[in-house]
């Protein structure tokens, strides 16, 4: 890919240079030029304005801002040469009798490509791929592991997300200073013995609760408010909650009763269950280690726009913002060659032996 790029550069100046010996006083045509620069990758307009068409045919861009897809657009590009760049550090290269099998492969499922790239386009995009896929497998994909514990552990989660409740409130109202006092006496009540219900016909400011003792009735987590519907979630039945406040005011929460799905039994799972969770639980660790491991490669990554001209493409202001805490670049930069020493240290060891 860099000796294509150097090719064309050359191309170019080439060209320019002819036009100059000639005297031609015409405007001189730049047929493209560098855009984007990370680490040894580099990227033209061309190129970049490809990847641009690619997410403008999309149906969600009508939905997003310029900004939103300006990020998209950078976001895009940034972590294809990321990991281009990290394959070459990794000496990932595919042997040519895979790439011609995935291209025959590609032939017979979609056989309209060929009529529309030429054969050493397809090519060249099927061993970007590769190397993607390579990295990825083997920096992302090796650390992912899920066991039983895990498995259980899951379906526990999914069974509090599917299950009903019967949900209890107090409606608390006045001062800061005079809930924070209401709130005092509810909790030491309640340490002591008496009621929830009790309690919300003594302190709600909900007139129903007189009648109610506080009940709201059976819920799916659907049904409630969000901020409600998040302190539920891991609310134990027969717990008063944290202050909880709504466009209807402040509450304390309570759980009186809650109903399982049926059919579901976490310490005895069929195989069938046991893939599913096993599966969404491997697409949920890959995801959140890929987001991570991306963030670190572009934490630790050398990154230039040039000046995007008439082209539409964004500029650097538009380069979005990634966190990546406790990132040793040094280290990521060099993870290679301790391998390489290593064999050199044998070599050494062999020659002073003969």
């Amino acid at each position: 890919m860099l000796f294509n790029h150097i090719l064309r550069y050359l191309a170019a100046f080439c060209g320019l240079v002819f036009v100059v010996l000639l005297n031609v006083h015409a405007e001189t045509i730049v047929v493209d030029r560098i855009y984007l620069i990370v680490n040894s990758q580099m990227l033209t307009r061309s190129e970049a304005q490809d990847v641009k068409s690619a997410i403008m045919s999309q149906k969600s861009s009508g939905e997003k801002t310029q900004v939103e897809l300006d990020n998209q657009l950078l976001m895009n590009l940034m972590q294809e040469m990321l990991l281009l760049d990290r394959a070459n550090a990794l000496k990932i290269v595919p042997m040519e009798n895979e790439i011609d099998s995935r291209l025959n492969s590609l032939a017979d499922e979609q056989p309209q490509l060929l009529d529309i790239y030429s054969e050493e386009d397809l090519k060249e995009q099927l061993v970007r791929d590769f190397k993607k896929h390579r990295v990825i497998s083997r920096e992302v994909d090796s650390k992912i592991h899920v066991n039983s514990l895990d498995i259980e552990n899951f379906c526990y989660r999914q069974m509090r997300n599917q299950r009903k409740i019967g949900l209890a409130q107090i409606l608390l109202q006045g001062s800061e200073e005079e809930i924070s006092k209401q709130v005092d006496t509810i909790l030491q009540e309640f340490e002591n013995g008496v009621p929830f219900e009790e309690l919300a016909k003594s302190y709600s400011a909900d007139s129903s609760a007189k009648q109610t003792g506080g009940k709201l009735g059976v819920f799916k987590p659907g049904d409630l408010l969000e901020a409600i519907g998040e302190v539920t979630k891991n609310l134990e039945p027969g717990q008063i909650s944290e202050i909880v406040e709504t466009n209807m005011g402040k509450h304390l929460l309570y759980i009186y009763k809650q109903d399982f799905p049926p059919g579901l039994d976490c310490q005895n799972l069929s195989e069938e269950q046991r893939a599913d969770y096993s599966n969404v639980l491997h697409k949920q660790k890959r995801e959140g280690l890929l987001d991570t491991y991306m963030n670190e490669l572009y934490a630790c990554a050398n990154i230039e726009i040039k000046d995007p001209g008439a082209s539409g493409l964004p500029d650097a202001l538009s380069l979005p913002e990634v966190k990546a805490e406790n990132v040793n670049c040094q280290a990521r930069r060099f993870m290679v060659i301790p391998q390489k020493k290593k064999k050199n240290k044998k070599r050494a060891g062999r020659n002073a032996k003969s």
